[in-house]
């Protein structure tokens, strides 16, 4: 199964929007396409269900140890599980951090995950169900 293209352009909508709301700071934003009970675990392994546990991570860290900070997400995959299930895998690049968490090493200049991100079609549009981000460190 391989997903449309139609379908293809919403998701990566979502990555860009995602973008742009991690640049401005804007957790609600940064939030907006994720459902009710989104399940979240960052990249320290705090884990969470819910959107007002997501927003509020997502509000912490862009007033603190991720503010001013710009992030970016390569696509690496969008797998179709289903014709309204969807599983995202993204490198994302993040740069210009004021610190980063404990553990998390810097290459290249920057903080790099892998996020594989479930989204599912809810009432025709594209929404993440899941988002599980991992650190990557140099082998």
């Amino acid at each position: 199964m391989q997903i449309n293209g139609e379908d293809r352009a919403a998701i990566e909508a979502i990555l860009e929007r995602q973008a742009a709301a991690w640049a401005a700071g804007d957790a609600e934003a940064f939030a907006a396409d994720a459902l009710d009970d989104v399940v979240f675990t960052n990249v320290v392994g705090m884990f969470s269900v819910g959107l007002a546990p997501f927003i509020g991570q997502h509000a912490h860290i862009f007033s603190t140890i991720y503010k001013g900070s710009r992030m970016t997400q390569d696509v690496v995959a969008i797998t179709p599980v289903r014709p309204d299930v969807a599983i995202v895998d993204t490198l994302t690049r993040l740069v210009d951090a004021l610190h980063r968490p404990p553990g998390i090493e810097l290459i290249d200049g920057a903080v790099r995950t892998r996020l594989e991100q479930v989204m599912v079609k809810d009432g025709g549009a594209w929404k993440v169900a899941s988002f599980h981000n991992v650190a990557i460190h140099r082998s």
